[in-house]
C-alpha cells in the first residue's frame, strides 16, 4: 500500500482521532502532537512518558495522539500540520523510502529508541508458526509497522496465512472468541495490552526461532517471565526476533516556530532521559541510546546539536556511520539494523 493511497485514510483518521493530553486542555497551536501506537501499544506509554517532561508553564505540551507506528504516521508527519513527531517502525520507514524517496528524505531522526519485538498471540492449539499455515492471522491495520513487519516475516518463512486487519484490543477479542488463529503484535517489550493477559486467557506467546530466512532482516531476542509473567513460566527465555522503533520528526525549516518548539522538546527529552529510566516508565526507556543514529536518514538539527554540546571530553561520540541504508528487507537493512542493535548494547553498558 503506498502512500499516497492511504493519504485520504490517513487524514480521515485523523480528524476522528481522540487527542488525549496527559496535561490537562491545551491549545491546538501550542500542541507537539506525537503520533504513536493503538491504546495498548508500547510506543503510546513512551509517548504518555514524554508528556511529562514539558512544564505546565511552557509555551507548549506534549500531547500523544493514537496511530499505527507505520505509513499512516509517516504520512501524518509529512502532510499534517498539528502532528509533530511519530513513532515508526524501521519496516515501515524503509517500505515508505522505496516507495517515495524524495518525500522520506523530509524526515528527521530524533531517536532512535532501537529493538522491538515481535510477538506472535496465539491459542493454545498452535504450538508453532508453522501451524498457522492457512489460517486466519491478524498483522494489525493495514499499512501499520505490524502488519508490514508481519507480512515479510510469513512470507520470508514461507508459511502461507489468511492476514486480518484489526486494532490489537480487537484482535485479542477476535482470539478469544476463536475467529483468529492468531495476532502479531510489534512493539518493545512489555506491551501493555499484553501483560494483561495470563494462562486463563486460553492465550500464550508462539516461538519464533532466529536463523536461516530470518537472518536476513532481523535481530536474535527473546521473552522473559519478567515481560509477561501471566505468558512465560519462570527461568524461559522465549526466542523471537526484533526490527527498530524510531521517533521522528519533519524538515520544517520554514515554520520558525515549529523548529523552537521542538528544539525545546528535545532538550528537555534528552537532559532528562535519566529520569525516565526510573520509576513507574516503561522499561524500554532504560534500554535508549541517545547517540544512535539511522544509517541513510538525517538526525534532527537540534538533537544533533544537543548531542555535540554534551559529548563527553576526550570520549568519541557512538555514532553508526551514515550512508544509505539498504532497500527494504534486503542484506544491507540487517547490517543497518544489527549496527544499531550494537550501538542499544553500548549505551545499555553505559
Amino acid at each position: 500500500m503506498s502512500l499516497r493511497s492511504v493519504q485520504n485514510l490517513a487524514r480521515l483518521a485523523l480528524a476522528s482521532a481522540v487527542v488525549t493530553s496527559f496535561m490537562g486542555q491545551v491549545d491546538a497551536a501550542t500542541a507537539l502532537s506525537i503520533a504513536s501506537g493503538d491504546a495498548g501499544g508500547s510506543e503510546t506509554s513512551l509517548a504518555r512518558d514524554m508528556s511529562g517532561l514539558v512544564p505546565a508553564k511552557a509555551e507548549f505540551a506534549v500531547v500523544p495522539v493514537s496511530g499505527d507506528c507505520g505509513l499512516r504516521n509517516i504520512e501524518h508527519l509529512l502532510e499534517t500540520p498539528d502532528i509533530s513527531m511519530a513513532f515508526v517502525a524501521t519496516d515501515a520507514l524503509y517500505a515508505a523510502r522505496d516507495e517515495e524517496p524524495l518525500r522520506a528524505a523530509r524526515l528527521r531522526l530524533v531517536a532512535n529508541f532501537g529493538p522491538q519485538e515481535i510477538h506472535i498471540v496465539a491459542r493454545s492449539d498452535i504450538a508453532s508458526l508453522g501451524d498457522l499455515a492457512g489460517k486466519p492471522v491478524n498483522l494489525g491495520p493495514e499499512g501499520s509497522g505490524s502488519a508490514l513487519t508481519g507480512a515479510h516475516l510469513f512470507t520470508a518463512l514461507g508459511i502461507e496465512i489468511k492476514p486480518v486487519a484489526l486494532d490489537g484490543a480487537a484482535a485479542i477479542a477476535a482470539l478469544q472468541q476463536g475467529s483468529i488463529a492468531a495476532s502479531v503484535v510489534l512493539g518493545p517489550r512489555p506491551v501493555p495490552l499484553l501483560t494483561k493477559l495470563d494462562a486463563g486467557s486460553g492465550l500464550h506467546l508462539v516461538p519464533v526461532n532466529f536463523g536461516g530466512p530470518l537472518e536476513t532482516s532481523y535481530l536474535p531476542a527473546s521473552l522473559s517471565h519478567d515481560d509477561y509473567p501471566g505468558l512465560i513460566a519462570a527461568s524461559v527465555a522465549l526466542p523471537t526476533v526484533a526490527t527498530g522503533l524510531l521517533l521522528l520528526t519533519a524538515d520544517r525549516s520554514t515554520d520558525p516556530a515549529f523548529e523552537i518548539n521542538i528544539e525545546s522538546f528535545i532538550t528537555a527529552l534528552f537532559s532528562k532521559i535519566d529520569t525516565l529510566k526510573t520509576g513507574r516508565h516503561h522499561l524500554k526507556w532504560r534500554d535508549v541510546n541517545l547517540a544512535a543514529a539511522l544509517p541513510g536518514f538525517v538526525r534532527a538539527e537540534a538533537a544533533e546539536n544537543w548531542l555535540n554540546e554534551h559529548q563527553q571530553q576526550g570520549a568519541p561520540k557512538p555514532v553508526i556511520e551514515a550512508g544509505m541504508a539498504a532497500p527494504a528487507f534486503g542484506k544491507d537493512q540487517k547490517e543497518a539494523l544489527f549496527k544499531s542493535f550494537i550501538e542499544w548494547q553500548r549505551g545499555k553498558s553505559q
